[in-house]
């Protein structure tokens, strides 16, 4: 699928979210080589909807977007400047990496989440992560007016 198939796609979901406002991180423990940043939490035309980065203050290395997933409403993390195998083992909790799916707390009135990114050397970041998300939702409007007129014909008066 090219990226305007995907934009097109994308166009037709109703009810998904726009945006998200009201970012707080509270990290239990992040790991000194790492900093938090947020991202600008606005759908892009082809469904990404960024939270947060975890990346290297080195600027070298492995680092983490945090992303809304739309159908399932979950905050996934992804990695990115790694190896193949390495991404693969992150996704699926293999040898010491883990943190691609993260838990929801039970309270349905919060959107917060716990978050704990490890590699095999080590924890990056444990916490939480919460958000308000904003609905894009599409409504059709259908309007339909009548209108009736009564004329009278009012002849001139030709005396003058």
């Amino acid at each position: 699928m090219n990226r305007n198939q995907k934009a097109e796609k994308i166009s037709n979901w109703d009810g998904r979210v726009s945006k998200i406002t009201n970012l707080v991180v509270k990290p239990r423990y992040i790991n000194s080589d790492y900093m938090s940043e947020p991202c600008d939490g606005i759908l892009t035309d082809t469904g990404k909807l960024e939270i947060l980065k975890l990346i290297a203050k080195s600027g070298t290395g492995p680092y983490f977007i945090a992303r809304w997933d739309q159908r399932p409403e979950h905050l996934d993390i992804d990695m990115h400047n790694a190896s193949k195998g390495a991404i693969r083992k992150f996704k699926n909790n293999k040898d010491g990496y883990g943190g691609h799916h993260t838990n929801r707390a039970t309270d349905p009135h919060t959107r917060i989440f716990d978050v704990k990114i490890e590699l095999p050397e080590g924890v990056i970041f444990h916490g939480e992560v919460a958000f308000s998300n904003t609905y894009e939702i599409k409504v059709s409007i259908h309007a339909e007016a009548k209108m009736s007129i009564d004329a009278q014909v009012i002849k001139a008066n030709h005396d003058r």
